[in-house]
Formats: structure tokens, sequence, C-alpha cells
């Protein structure tokens, strides 16, 4: 018998709005496979830190700022750490209260924080995912690598129940190394997902091991794994580490987008205004590419 989902609660401490992060999540093409209705609670699926069996959420708010009810289905006596994990997912991991203060500093940014009050950064559920994500999407369109990510989902992934819905959730590491061909993915991509797949048995994607080695030893072991260099490995740790203040300098939009708030030009020195992001340097960075 499968067991009853389980349902606990998120406080955010700091703005936080989950119909923010379903408007992101619904043109964001590593997640839209689970197709968010305004409807319907937000339901987003992950690899269970530590031994990446899929888990789902669905997600909750009565009101912005409230309280998150988190419903959890496939953690089956690991509640509390995908509780954890969500968190980090969806940013509340993080005391953010004192995150206003950068829109009061720099008024720009107080204009773009006033378009998208409680926006956080939505992350990748593990580094596993984002690393396969980065195998999958490279020098292709992000619609390509999410339809690509979808269907890796429903062939080979497991399909969970929560909040009465069903949910294709992406495939184990075992199942990724079975992985022989998939439409419309090179035999050379197969290769590194298996290379991905590999890394990821081996521990050498947990969180807690890349959070320990830093930015430059997570960048560095992230490097090794087939198929990820700079650019990516830079992705993975940015956007499934649940980094809060590192400006994301592989990403020009964000720094063409700076520039233009301000009256600049991109290629001119922009560290005074990247300095007066801190500390949410990450969080503006992404609050520029949803708004600019």
């Amino acid at each position: 018998m499968t067991p009853a989902p389980a349902t606990l609660v998120l406080e955010p401490l700091g703005p936080f709005d989950l119909e923010q992060t379903r408007a992101f999540v619904g043109r964001w093409p590593p997640i839209t496979r689970h197709r968010p209705s305004p409807d319907e609670p937000l339901r987003l699926t992950a690899p269970l830190d530590g031994d990446q069996r899929p888990v789902a959420f669905a997600l909750r708010q009565a009101a912005p700022d409230g309280p998150v009810q988190v419903e959890i289905a496939g953690a089956d006596g690991a509640e509390d750490r995908a509780l954890a994990q969500v968190a980090r997912l969806l940013s509340l991991d993080h005391d953010a209260r004192d995150y206003p203060d950068v829109g009061r500093r720099v008024p720009a940014i107080g204009r773009l924080m006033a378009a998208h009050p409680g926006l956080r950064p939505t992350l990748f559920g593990t580094p596993y995912e984002a690393a396969a994500w980065s195998v999958v999407s490279a020098r292709i369109s992000e619609r390509q690598a999410g339809t690509l990510f979808r269907r890796l989902a429903v062939a080979h992934g497991e399909t969970l129940t929560v909040a009465g819905a069903e949910v294709d959730a992406f495939p184990r590491p075992e199942a990724l190394l079975a992985l022989r061909e998939l439409p419309g993915l090179p035999a050379e991509k197969v290769r590194r997902l298996h290379g991905v797949a590999e890394a990821a048995l081996a521990g050498e994607l947990g969180i807690d091991r890349l959070r320990a080695l830093g930015p430059d030893g997570a960048r560095a072991a992230l490097q090794r794994v087939r198929g990820i260099g700079a650019f990516y490995a830079s992705l993975v740790w940015l956007r499934a580490c649940g980094v809060v203040d590192e400006w994301p300098d592989g990403e020009p939009r964000c720094r063409a987008a700076l520039a233009r708030l301000h009256g600049r030009h991109p290629d001119d020195a922009l560290d005074d205004l990247v300095a007066e992001l801190r500390p949410y340097r990450t969080w503006v960075a992404l609050l520029l590419r949803v708004a600019c």
C-alpha cells in the first residue's frame, strides 16, 4: 500500500509569493513539464537529496508572505529531508527579511521588486538534475531542451501522485545509466548523461559535498563530469546549490539589464553597481532576467 502524502508547512522569512514562483515555473523549460495551473496547487518534483529517488510536492499559499503548505509524496520516512530540499528549491531556506533593503538602496532594483513582489529564485531540485539539464540543453534552444527533458521524464522516469494528480519525475541515476537512446538526443549526449548518472551514484553531485567545496572547488569538481564545462559548472552551482550572493559573470543578459537600468553600457566597468546588490547578488540577477 502506498503511504499517504505528508502535509507540512514552510514559514517564509521575508517576502515570498508562490504565484510569482508559479509564473516563473510556467516559462522555465526544465520544470514546465508539469504545466502549473492557477486553479490548482503548484506541483513540482525532484530527485531526493541523498538517494535521488523521485519525490513530488504540491504547494499552496493562501496569501503572499504567508505560510506555504507542502504536500509531499514519495519521501516515505524522509519527509523532513524532502521539506528542507523544497525549501532550498523555492529559496525559502534563507532569511530574506533584509532583501527589500537592496531595493531601497538601489531605486532601479526597487522598482523591479515592486513589479514582481515576493519573487525568489526557483532552483533545480538537485545538482544531479541540473547537470542532466546542462547536458541535454547544450547547443540547442531551451524549447527543444525542455521537450527532450520532458520526454526523458515520461519515458524513463517514475509517475507520482500528489494532491490528486499524477506528475512525471526525472529518472533516477540508475535509469539514466540504462538509457541507450532517446529520439532527438544525439548519442554523445546519451554518453554524457551516463557520466552524470555515474557521478551522482558515486556521490560526486551531492549538495552537501558541493557546498563544502565552495564556489571554486565545486566548479572544478563539476567540470570533471563528462560534458560539463565552465559555463554549465557555474549553472549547476548557482541554480542548484542555493547560492544567494554571487554575481553570475557568465550571464551577459543580467549584465546588460543592470547596465541599461542605470544608463550605462554593458562593456563599461559595472563593479560599483554589482557591489550595491550585496548580499543578494544572485537573487537580483534572477530578478533582472525575469523583469528585463
